[in-house]
């Protein structure tokens, strides 16, 4: 701990500190920077600048003509999709030792993602406005992978609850659902997210997008690399994405995550919990979670915002 008039090098300068507590006290350690919150990261991180000034800088990276950029919301599978592309890309089942965060845009900034030896895969819960400008100017090779809403919203309040203080969530699954509904919740509603990612990409005509789905890749998980691997050009063989997809089934990647991976840029999980980035993978398991009346109301609220915007998702196992 700093003593009285010092600050401690691990944190952060709260002056910008958003208010997200709702009725009961409970909210999220976030700052606010174009409409979203955005959980604020440690001093060693943001380096004496302001939160929104690191998120700033990265629209303004340098990227290769061959970077590819992992885009998602929270909780829709990066960390597993990620392990699939370097897979198909390097041609050797291989598993990643570092964490996703060692190669996302708004934790590493500017600086850290011009420094990432090619061949390059990033990933980033931001929205293709906030990625760097040259997304769109090179046209760049990104996957959206998209998750039903539901079980999103329960694995981002296990993801939450379980990170380490102060960063973790101390209310109770109906209130984060409330806070996942609206705008005060990390990286904004899933809804806007998706309806703003849409909207984005849809102004970038010749920007290469593959849209895939969690659900397809547990469910036809062959079939889902393949697509990837035919998105991206690579003549990987029938074979091989194979064995891909049986080397990222989820039973293998949540041992790998036990046993192989760090930390990363922080530490991420609080001691004593449960926290993994791989807890279930279930389609589904919403269920065990949702009153009927809570599922009903999730439903009225997502239906509300989504009438129209042609996002279909599974949310029972096939």
């Amino acid at each position: 701990m700093a003593s009285e008039g010092e600050t401690s090098v691990m944190d952060p300068d709260l002056s910008e500190l958003a208010d997200t507590k709702n009725s009961k006290g409970h909210g999220f350690r976030c700052f606010k920077h174009d409409g979203l919150y955005f959980f604020m990261l440690p001093e060693h991180l943001v380096k004496g600048q302001k939160q929104a000034d690191r998120i700033k800088s990265v629209t303004e990276a340098e990227l290769k003509d061959d970077d590819i950029i992992i885009c998602a919301y929270p909780k829709c599978g990066t960390h597993w999709l990620w392990e699939v592309l370097e897979m198909l890309i390097s041609g050797t089942i291989h598993y990643q030792k570092d964490v996703k965060e060692t190669r996302m845009l708004e934790f590493i900034f500017k600086e850290g993602i011009e420094a990432v030896p090619q061949p390059r895969v990033f990933n980033s819960h931001l929205p293709l406005r906030m990625l760097p400008k040259q997304v769109v100017e090179k046209k760049i090779k990104c996957i959206q992978i998209m998750r039903n809403p539901k079980d999103v919203c329960v694995s981002f309040f296990n993801h939450c609850r379980d990170v380490t203080p102060p960063y973790n969530y101390e209310g109770d699954f109906v209130e984060f659902t409330e806070a996942f509904l609206s705008e005060k919740c990390p990286f904004g509603s899933y809804s806007t997210y998706l309806l703003s990612w849409k909207t984005e990409v849809a102004a970038a005509p010749e920007l290469p997008v593959l849209d895939m789905y969690y659900e397809y890749m547990k469910i036809s998980p062959v079939k889902a690399v393949k697509d990837i691997a035919k998105f991206l050009g690579l003549s990987s063989t029938d074979k091989y994405c194979e064995e891909v997809a049986l080397a990222c089934s989820f039973k293998k990647m949540k041992k790998v995550d036990e046993e192989i991976k760090g930390d990363g840029p922080m530490k991420i999980w609080a001691d004593g919990s449960e926290g993994t980035f791989y807890r279930k993978g279930e389609i589904g398991d919403w269920k065990n979670w949702f009153t009927v009346a809570e599922s009903e109301r999730f439903d009225q609220k997502w239906n509300a915002k989504m009438k129209g915007s042609g996002f279909t998702f599974t949310y029972t196992p096939v």
